[in-house]
């Protein structure tokens, strides 16, 4: 009989979801100037990420690979200048480059905005809405 032993790729794509496993996934595939928000933000996730039958590192990985050029011409958009100066005053000014009138993605923005182009706005949109009643 074959020895069935997993080579060390596979035996990482099975791995389950986690905080650390979510922010190392993304990370491999953007930089680490997106890398600015907290585990709570990315721990909202994993239910919505669930919800789409996506529970272990591959298919996270794929969706991830899949979306990022989508991503960066999103990000590289010039805002106006009034408009980049009141972000930087509302959220957090790791995501705002002032110099370059852009803003950046956190890890869960990149995650949720993969998913819209995969799935599709109107199937997130049940998710967005349980996010601004806590937020409210």
């Amino acid at each position: 009989m074959k020895n069935e032993r997993l080579r060390g790729r596979a035996r990482a794509d099975q791995a389950s979801l986690s905080v650390a496993a979510i922010r190392k996934v993304v990370l491999a595939v953007h930089t680490r100037s997106h890398d600015y928000g907290d585990d709570a933000d990315i721990a909202e996730l994993l239910p919505e990420l669930a919800a789409f039958g996506i529970t272990t590192v591959k298919p996270l990985r794929l969706l991830m690979k899949k979306h990022r050029r989508a991503l960066l011409q999103e990000e590289r958009i010039v805002m106006r200048r009034a408009e980049t100066l009141h972000l930087r005053t509302e959220w957090r000014p790791g995501g705002i480059d002032v110099h370059a009138n852009t803003s950046r993605y956190a890890i869960g923005g990149l995650v949720r905005t993969s998913m819209e182009h995969e799935f599709g706005f109107e199937t997130m949109l049940p998710f967005h809405e349980v996010r601004e009643d806590e937020s409210a």
